[in-house]
């Protein structure tokens, strides 16, 4: 597996994940507690999808050239 393919597979199973946890937060049964570290969770997997988005993209420029 190359980086690129690593990084494009992570890339997939966090918006998998933030998907998830926006799900969740949509229960209403959700305790308040439950709701904020969906929230912390959403905001840690996107902070790193940004990273591994801007990775990906140097890759292939990289793999362009």
């Amino acid at each position: 597996m190359t980086e690129l393919e690593r990084v494009e597979r992570e890339i997939a199973i966090l918006q998998e994940n933030v998907r998830s946890s926006t799900r969740a937060l949509s229960d209403t049964n959700l305790s308040q507690d439950a709701a904020h570290r969906e929230r912390a969770s959403i905001e840690l997997y996107r902070h790193h999808l940004d990273e591994l988005l801007m990775k990906r993209d140097g890759l292939q420029f990289l793999a362009d050239e």
